[in-house]
């Protein structure tokens, strides 16, 4: 994984929801691959799934580091529209993965589609707008 790429991951990964959730990458050598999330504790909806929030968070980090190798260096991106569609139950106990593909990428926004799944079953699609920011 180059440096830029390792910042990135590693920063998006800090981020106290990303954190609380416990998302993790699904290949730390290639984050771009996308991310893994515990159907449990604050993901988990209490009812014996994953919460939709949860599974929000997870895959529009799964955009963000998607979009991140197209990013110059005093860039970022931030989510300012998602349409989220919950196609399936993702139960308690499991790792829904998420990946996400860049659609199109403009001077100053992204679109990217991003999926989550439980082995390979689709739980959730969601279309995410990110806005490409100044890095600070």
């Amino acid at each position: 994984m180059t440096s830029p790429a390792r910042d990135r991951a590693r920063f998006v990964l800090a981020v106290p929801l990303t954190a609380a959730l416990g998302v993790q990458l699904l290949d730390p050598a290639h984050p771009e691959a996308g991310v893994r999330l515990p159907v449990s504790g604050l993901a988990d909806n209490g009812a014996g799934g994953a919460h939709a929030s949860a599974l929000s968070a997870a895959m529009e980090v799964a955009a963000y580091l998607a979009l991140a190798p197209s990013l110059a260096p005093d860039e970022h991106a931030v989510s300012h529209a998602v349409a989220l569609q919950l196609v399936s139950a993702a139960p308690t106990g499991v790792w829904v993965h998420a990946h996400a593909l860049l659609d199109r990428r403009g001077r100053r926004t992204a679109f990217l589609t991003a999926v989550a799944q439980v082995d390979d079953v689709v739980v959730a699609r969601a279309q995410i707008t990110k806005t490409v920011v100044p890095w600070a």
